[in-house]
């Protein structure tokens, strides 16, 4: 649960804040000692874990999603270790009783509305055959690859004596559109991995890149000079932060309150459009070309060969810039490892590269020993759903009577440098100033790790949901519909939604908002649940009307001290990235902060 009030958390003895971007397609962790900000807090020294694939000389700032469990579901490997070990030891480990996940994060968004703490996770080799799946928790997945890197951490600082849980706070980054389900199940999945529930935050993805964007230079292509720095924004600018990762694409809308503080002043939009929805398009080509009898074989026998292709795939997809996007008849090409020619022709009577020819690919797609080359308007036509979408939901932003004066675009995440992104953002949006900072991809990772000093740098946040309480209450003539006479509950209409918040409303950083009265069902009550709703209509009237969710409880332990009506007050603040929530016994005054809890 996050602290009462405006979540600082530099304080309580803590000397290192540390953040994790726990990304669809690429993670990593930095961190920062507190003695090391009061230096230099405009640009102090922020340490970023190095990741090593393929000798020293290859190091990277983040590793591929990718974790791996033996087939007694123990944590054997994450990043490119995972990635080497599956590839390199096929031949001698059975990885089908192995448990094998990557872009695993996507989940969060894609089965939000079924998320509890026993939901399952469906390995990344997903056989056609659902009954022969195999899975895991998903608490126990994303638990474990949060404890590596709490793990390695407290390796790196072994020697150091802030080398304790209580001396670090951790930051973890979760995407703006994520709703409180999903970033309760992370902070969850952190308290699982051995983080205390006191040294963890949350932070918003677009909140977090800009806190970093407004400290580094930034290059805006459309701008002679080349060089602009959102610092230099003037209180009252406003500008869009596009956060395009590998499975989601986060946009919210800032505005400029100080030199050091910014405000949110739409709520986050977006969906799952990052840059993994290129390799699930390439997916399906594979699936058209070889069969989808084929594809799921070597899923099934090969999973080392079906990853490989797709990691290929990413490779080249990489190297898709300018000059190919410029030449739509020329080709790029992607290697295919021998199993997928080989499984492919014991399953038919022709050769691959004859069956290509005949294929509805013909002309766009040719096989050339253990190459597949593809014409560049094929290879481009597999961004359409993602860059068709982004399109579609800035042009709703751009529309909106109050943000036509925003004319900065400010583009971060691990795809933000996609020459067919940043290209369609030309032609589509030229009133637009294109902000793209250094390394794109590590603006969240770094300003996490400032907002852990700096969490009043957001001063209000406008609501992305309708939240309310599920209560019962007298029926009211012309309020309540005739029908509800027939349903009372001991006299009382049922399932009412008792509104606390509103969808599109701003409220200030640290605000608890109007308290409601709510009676428990008895009066030996010792402690007291509240059903938790969500939905994104503006004023619904009951929790089971359509769109309404019920996303969990919020949970108090009642002093026991309350002697007659037992009526209590209840107040949340929503305005940081977690409900902060205080209920108050009107017999005695007891005030109780209350715990959101995912259903089981």
């Amino acid at each position: 649960m996050a602290s009462r009030g405006d979540e600082k958390l530099i304080g309580d003895g803590i000397v290192i804040v540390a953040a994790i971007d726990f990304g669809t397609t690429y993670s990593g962790f930095a961190y920062c000692k507190h003695i090391d900000y009061r230096k230099n807090p405009a640009n102090p020294s922020i340490y970023c874990q190095q990741w090593i694939n393929d000798g020293p000389s290859n190091i990277r700032e983040k590793a591929p999603t990718c974790v791996l469990f033996d087939q007694d579901e123990k944590f054997h490997s994450f990043g490119f270790d995972a990635v080497n070990y599956f590839y390199e030891n096929a031949e001698t480990t059975d990885f089908t009783k192995w448990f094998y996940f990557e872009h695993f994060k996507m989940m969060l968004f894609k089965e939000k509305d079924q998320l509890t703490k026993n939901t399952y996770l469906e390995e990344s080799v997903m056989i056609g055959n659902k009954a022969r799946r195999k899975k895991m928790k998903a608490m126990k997945v994303f638990a474990a690859v949060i404890g590596h890197f709490r793990e390695l951490l407290l390796k790196k600082r072994s020697n150091e004596t802030d080398s304790t849980d209580e001396l670090i706070q951790w930051v973890i980054t979760v995407p703006a559109i994520w709703d409180l389900k999903a970033r309760t199940f992370m902070r969850d999945a952190a308290v699982e991995a051995g983080i205390p529930i006191n040294r963890i935050t949350l932070a918003l993805e677009p909140e977090v890149a800009s806190i970093h964007c407004r400290r580094v230079p930034v290059s805006v292509q459309t701008l002679k000079d080349g060089k602009k720095i959102i610092a230099s924004m003037t209180t009252g600018s406003k500008y869009i932060v596009l956060d395009q990762g590998g499975g989601t694409t986060d946009m919210a809308v800032h505005e400029v309150t100080s030199v050091h503080t910014l405000k949110e002043i739409h709520q986050a939009c977006g969906g799952h459009w990052g840059g993994f929805t290129v390799n699930e398009a390439f997916h399906s080509f594979l699936i058209d070309l070889f069969g989808e009898n084929v594809v799921d074989k070597i899923k099934q026998e090969k999973p080392s060969a079906y990853y490989k292709f797709l990691h290929n795939f990413e490779d080249m997809k990489k190297c898709f810039d300018e000059e190919k996007l410029k030449d739509p008849e020329g080709k790029s090409k992607v290697h295919i490892p021998v199993e997928w020619i080989e499984y492919f022709e014991k399953s038919n009577t022709v050769d691959l590269k004859e069956s290509v020819k005949k294929s509805n690919f013909k002309g766009r797609v040719s096989i050339h020993n253990d190459k597949m080359k593809i014409k560049n308007n094929l290879l481009r036509a597999f961004f359409d759903y993602a860059i068709e979408s982004i399109m579609a939901e800035l042009n709703k932003l751009a529309q909106k009577e109050e943000l036509r004066d925003v004319k900065t675009l400010l583009l971060v995440g691990g795809h933000a440098e996609s020459p067919v992104l940043i290209n369609a953002l030309y032609e589509n949006f030229p009133q637009f100033d294109i902000v793209v900072p250094k390394q794109p991809s590590l603006a969240i990772l770094r300003g996490a790790v400032l907002y852990g000093f700096e969490p009043d740098t957001i001063t209000s946040r406008v609501m992305q949901y309708t939240y309310g309480i599920a209560m019962q209450r007298p029926f009211i003539p012309g309020v309540d519909p005739d029908s509800k006479k027939n349903s009372l509950v001991n006299g009382l209409v049922d399932n009412v939604f008792d509104k606390h918040t509103e969808r599109g409303q701003t409220v200030k950083a640290g605000e608890f908002l109007k308290e409601h009265e709510y009676r428990p069902v008895r009066q030996d009550q010792v402690a007291v649940h509240f059903e938790f709703y969500a939905t994104q209509n503006k004023n619904p009237k009951y929790v089971t009307d359509e769109g309404c969710s019920c996303i969990g409880t919020l949970y108090f332990e009642l002093s026991g001290g309350m002697k007659s009506s037992k009526a209590m007050k209840l107040k949340i603040n929503p305005s940081g990235t977690q409900i902060v929530a205080v209920v108050t016994e009107k017999d005695n005054g007891h005030e109780t902060d209350g715990f959101f809890c995912l259903l089981d």
